[in-house]
């Protein structure tokens, strides 16, 4: 073939590619080349008390979390991929977290985590994941240990720091001698060395602080110690529903000064199995819903209409919001990088969520937040104002 000729062959290609092209415009149909849409679903797990003395926290979380899942699914999803969410029962033990941990890790391949339920499943947990630059997102863990553990792990409980001081300023208005009981855990004990720093700086005296292993059920020993030091308050510190039977021994041994406790004690079955031994009890919490808002509102009338009476609205709303920020997370960066989810919720400022307001600081802790007062009165825990 002369080089004429392949002159005229190539010119007449372009002329019909040309001619082609200009017919396809016309009619419509552009011609656009993109990568095919990644509609595979987007998978995260769950780490949290699902059996166990703080199942009646971590089951009321799992539905929160479900009901945020199904939410965002109804609505499309993340950007067209399907959210699933694979649940694993830490039970609020260390080996057990640990191994779920490293199940959704190495065996189901996840990049985030919601969990734990407790102050020591979620330490363990960090001892899996953080070496791994997996994201762990915390409803409910407040130890202040939890502090600065974990580069990827953000909370969205208050440190009980804070809840330490607080209940002790509250016990201070009007009693500097006191006694304590806590269970030998992660969360119990950090909260215990902050409220003795805070009494011994405030002039106050504890008394007495006595320990007992998970799974007690005779306090007698403890109680008789307790009792002995004449005490003008007692504070109960269990990790979980332990605090029942502890209040119902005290009011036994012939004990009738004021009790003090943490949110634990305010669980719908530590209340029930407690019954009137448990009435005046004081303790802090995290702050109230705000129920003149109406997303919050919409919130808890879907759990009531889908599982029924809900005791445990902060945390269970926490855990509705961490799926929603982590969903908005992934829709804007991925969810592949970590770094780069990890730098998106440490920008994150004032998200908006059913439990109110969250933005965290440079550990990954919620701030902005305020402890209240309440009182155990005729099985229901009310706000104090005093």
């Amino acid at each position: 073939m002369s080089t004429i000729t392949k002159v005229i062959i190539g010119v007449v290609a372009v002329i019909v590619l040309w001619f082609g092209y200009q017919h396809i415009t016309q009619s419509g149909l552009t011609m656009e080349f993109r990568a095919p849409q990644d509609t595979s679903p987007v998978t995260i797990g769950f780490i949290g008390a699902l059996t166990g003395d703080a199942a009646s926290y971590g089951n009321p979380m799992r539905n929160g979390v479900e009901m945020a899942v199904n939410s965002i699914n109804a609505a499309g999803g993340i950007n067209g991929r399907e959210l699933r969410v694979i649940y694993e029962d830490g039970k609020c033990v260390t080996k057990d977290a640990v191994e779920a941990a490293y199940k959704l890790v190495n065996v189901d391949k996840v990049k985030m985590i919601i969990g734990g339920v407790c102050s020591s499943e979620t330490q363990a947990i960090l001892a899996v994941t953080e070496g791994e630059k997996v994201i762990v997102f915390s409803p409910s863990a407040s130890s202040p240990n939890l502090t600065g553990a974990g580069r990827y792990f953000f909370r969205s409980s208050p440190s009980d720091a804070a809840g330490g001081s607080f209940l002790a300023n509250v016990i201070l208005k009007k009693y500097k001698k006191i006694a304590t009981i806590a269970e030998e855990t992660e969360y119990a004990l950090a909260l215990e060395r902050v409220l003795e720093e805070h009494f011994a700086k405030s002039g106050g005296t504890i008394l007495d602080s006595e320990r007992f292993a998970s799974g007690t059920t005779d306090f007698s020993d403890s109680i008789a110690r307790i009792k002995a030091t004449n005490p003008e308050a007692i504070f109960i510190n269990p990790q979980g529903d332990a605090g029942a039977i502890i209040v119902k021994q005290i009011k036994e041994a012939g004990i009738t000064v004021p009790l003090y406790g943490t949110n634990v004690l305010s669980s719908e079955e530590v209340i029930k199995t407690a019954g009137v031994a448990i009435e005046g009890l004081t303790f802090f919490d995290n702050p109230e819903l705000d129920h003149s808002n109406p997303k919050t509102m919409a919130f808890l009338e879907e759990y009531e209409r889908q599982y029924g009476h809900l005791n445990i609205e902060y945390y269970t709303g926490t855990s509705y919001d961490s799926v929603h920020i982590l969903a908005e997370a992934i829709a804007e960066v991925g969810s592949e990088d970590t770094e780069a989810i990890r730098k998106y919720l440490d920008d994150l400022e004032g998200y908006n969520g059913v439990a109110g307001r969250h933005e965290f600081d440079e550990n990954g802790d919620i701030t902005g937040i305020s402890h209240v007062k309440k009182r155990i009165e005729n099985g229901q825990a009310i706000t104090v104002r005093d």
